[in-house]
């Protein structure tokens, strides 16, 4: 009975992270767009605007951080590597003497896709506060300026 509830529950956590994973992805093609979008146009304040590209690159490492967890509770919590080593991996003979887990480089791609959306949220961050304090410099009252330009 245990099997087929593990089993079962595996399963789930299969299809929970994969679906997880196309989210982000539809995501990060949402966000790339908005990026394009802005590069070409001149979007003002809009939802294509900072604002798409902060609401997609969020939501894409809200989703690959929950992919990252998800896929190895999957694994350490119902002993898939055990369960592969049981099943077809090994011959009969030999007897397993511990399991470890090793997530390979697709797994830890995700961790740069996660650092790279913190890096273009940052980025725009920086450039959007940068573009706002040289507009409000620009309305700065005629009052601070020298008196010189004022004669002019």
């Amino acid at each position: 009975v245990t099997d087929a509830l593990g089993s079962g529950s595996s399963r789930n956590l299969n299809i929970a992270t994969i679906v997880v994973l196309v989210l982000a992805l539809l995501s990060s093609l949402l966000s790339s767009g908005f990026t394009c979008t802005n590069a070409v146009s001149n979007p003002y304040q809009t939802f294509l605007g900072p604002v798409g590209v902060y609401t997609w690159n969020s939501v894409c490492g809200i989703l690959i951080l929950t992919a990252m967890i998800l896929f190895p509770v999957n694994v350490e919590g119902n002993r898939l590597s055990e369960d592969l080593a049981r099943g077809g991996c090994s011959t009969p003979l030999q007897t397993s003497l511990g399991s470890k887990h090793n997530y390979g480089y697709s797994y830890w791609i995700m961790l740069l896709i996660l650092v790279l959306n913190i890096a273009s949220l940052t980025i725009i961050y920086f450039y959007d506060h940068a573009r706002y304090s040289k507009k409000k410099e620009q309305e700065r009252p005629i009052e601070n300026a020298p008196k010189d330009v004022i004669l002019f």
